[in-house]
This record gives structure tokens, sequence and C-alpha cells, in this order.
């Protein structure tokens, strides 16, 4: 499933790449304050902005707009996937703890098994005896 998100990734990448070059020498006008934004502002807030836009490639536009839904996407997603290790983590000693109490049991088994048997020894060699 990790690669396939990875292969999905590497086409997305692909076909920004693709409409960059496609459109190569197209430019594209980003306004930060509109004119209309501008007027606003002096009217109501009475805030003298001055409207301002900048021409910017768009090939560039695309490849930022894409890496920063990139960024924004593993933003997202850190907290889901940090807090999966935590469980991840937390399980695995749970098991390693049944584990040492699993191996801890059969331990004592073993040596109680031993010790019956060396009373049993005992036993049948003090019977031996009286006879």
């Amino acid at each position: 499933m990790k690669g396939l998100f990875t292969l999905i990734s590497y086409l997305s990448w692909i076909a920004i790449i693709l409409l960059a070059v496609m459109n190569l020498h197209g430019t594209t006008q980003l306004d930060l304050v509109s004119a209309q934004a501008a007027a606003f502002m002096a009217e109501k807030l009475h805030l003298t902005v001055a409207a301002s836009a900048f021409n910017i490639k768009t090939p560039v536009l695309y490849v930022v707009l894409f890496a920063l839904g990139e960024v924004a996407g593993l933003c997202y997603l850190m907290p889901l996937c940090m807090s999966m290790q935590e469980k991840t983590k937390a399980y695995r000693r749970e098991l390693e703890k049944g584990s040492v109490t699993n191996s801890t049991s059969s331990s004592k088994i073993e040596v109680l098994e031993n010790k019956i048997q060396v009373l049993e020894k005992a036993l049948d060699d003090a019977l031996k005896k009286q006879k």
C-alpha cells in the first residue's frame, strides 16, 4: 500500500511537470490586493493600501502550488502516523511483556517438575532402604 501511494505521488509530480512544460511561456497575474479591495479598505477601514499584483510564470505557479499541497497533506497526516507508531510500540512492549511472563511461567514449571523428580527419587530410595 505504501508503494502504491508513493507511485501515485510520483505520477502526480510527473503530471504537474508536464503541465508546467506545456505552459512554459505563459504567465499568471496574482493580485495581492485588488483595486476593489484597496477601495473597500480606504472607504470602510480608512486604510490606504495600494493595489498590488505581480506576474508569475505559470509553470512555477503549478509546481509551487503542488508542492504546498504535498506539504499540507504531510502535515495533516503526520499526527496520525505518529500516533500509529506510538500504538505499535506499546503493542510490541505488551507482546514482549507477555512473552517474558510466559517464559517465566514455563521456567517455574520446569523447576517444579525437577523438584518433583528429585523428591520421587528420594522417596524411592527411602522405600528401598526400609525393605
